[in-house]
């Protein structure tokens, strides 16, 4: 297979996640959806489940608006929307970890409109203390217990143990793709790698590592590479919509890293394998470098290390509209940054994407930076 055919394939695997799900669901096994990338997929996958990353991208959110008061975040509206248009059928339980308000009142909400999928509210502590992984460690305990009960599957030991060398293998593997993107001339354009990491959190694991390491393969023998002007890195929540991207490096910037939801905070740490692989797991999620702990000291250090490691020129905020965590972090975010003396553009979006207003801004940006 061509390096172009092997980016192709996560391509299709990403825009027919829905079929896949649903697929799934018919050989009689769950289907679980992930509101974020917080929830520990291990437990999930050990219970012989799927674990799909939720996305929210819609182009209306008529009916979410009957339930969500207007200074919701967009991802919240269009998965509510999602659920109420049945597009979501295929899934049996949605799982949210307690991370910001909007996921509170979607909770609170869905609890009282349905029960179809059944809701999972997992509580992620503020605090990143030893106390707070106890209290997690025990969090995630419950989560499998529920989980047996809910899927009729034990998860012993070393069911969760298979899962985190899966998920791990997944990680290197991921994780080698990105640093390719370290050479002058990277073989992969960022929507791409986006679309590699996206159909990540959509796919069964095992399939996703043997088209990896195909792709690996493949991209050695690439022959024409991505061409930019400018090394960009992108930061933000879940970017579910490769559009930006390829608005972004079709004004001439080249993506080279990222340090979003569903990229690099997705896979960039491991799940230690030692005696206690929920212990393990819980260590794992609760360090991821987000927006939800008590200070912004992770996502500074993920940042900055991004910036350095990959020779980033500048930086795009994207930032999605009332997504209040990750805007109480940007003015921080944003003196880092001109202390490194590294340029930077904050974008805000929402659905559906305005193309438009996006460009005109990013090839102002790109230009300034040539």
């Amino acid at each position: 297979m061509t390096a172009n055919g092997a980016v192709d394939k996560f391509r299709e695997l990403f825009e027919t996640r829905d079929a896949i799900a649903a697929e799934w669901k018919n050989r009689g096994k769950k289907t679980i959806g992930c509101i974020s990338i917080y929830t520990p997929e291990e437990v999930i996958y050990a219970a012989e489940s799927l674990p799909v990353g939720i996305l929210g991208g819609t182009k209306s959110f008529a009916k979410a608006n009957v339930y969500l008061p207007s200074f919701s975040c967009s991802f919240i509206c269009g998965f509510l929307e999602k659920l109420l248009e049945n597009e979501y059928r295929y899934l049996d339980l949605v799982t949210l970890p307690s991370l910001c308000d909007s996921i509170w009142g979607f909770y609170s909400i869905w609890k009282q409109i349905s029960s179809n999928p059944e809701i999972y509210l997992l509580h992620y502590p503020s605090k990143r203390s030893g106390e707070a992984i106890k209290y997690f460690t025990k969090e995630v305990e419950k989560f499998k217990n529920f989980l047996e009960k809910f899927t009729g599957k034990e998860i012993s030991k070393k069911a969760l143990e298979i899962a985190v060398d899966v998920y791990n293998e997944n990680r290197r593997l991921l994780k080698r793709l990105y640093m390719l993107r370290k050479s002058e001339s990277p073989p992969i354009f960022g929507f791409e790698a986006l679309e590699v990491v996206l159909s990540s959190m959509t796919t069964p694991k095992t399939l996703h590592n043997e088209l990896l390491k195909e792709l690996l393969t493949d991209l050695a023998a690439r022959q024409e590479y991505p061409e930019g002007e400018v090394r960009l890195l992108i930061s933000g929540h879940i970017l579910d919509n490769t559009d930006i991207l390829r608005v972004v490096e079709g004004a001439g910037g080249l993506v080279v890293a990222d340090d979003l939801d569903s990229g690099s905070r997705y896979f960039w740490s491991l799940v230690e394998n030692t005696h206690n692989p929920i212990e393990n797991v819980s260590q794992r999620y609760l360090n991821l470098p987000s927006p939800y702990g008590p200070n912004v000291k992770g996502r500074i250090k993920h940042l900055t290390d991004m910036i350095k490691e990959f020779n980033v020129e500048g930086v795009v905020f994207l930032t999605r509209r009332f997504c209040d965590p990750y805007l109480f972090d940007h003015p921080i975010l944003e003196q880092v940054l001109k202390q490194l003396g590294v340029p930077f553009l904050h974008l805000e979006h929402a659905y559906p994407l305005a193309k438009a207003s996006l460009r005109t801004r990013v090839e102002a940006f790109i230009e300034m930076l040539r």
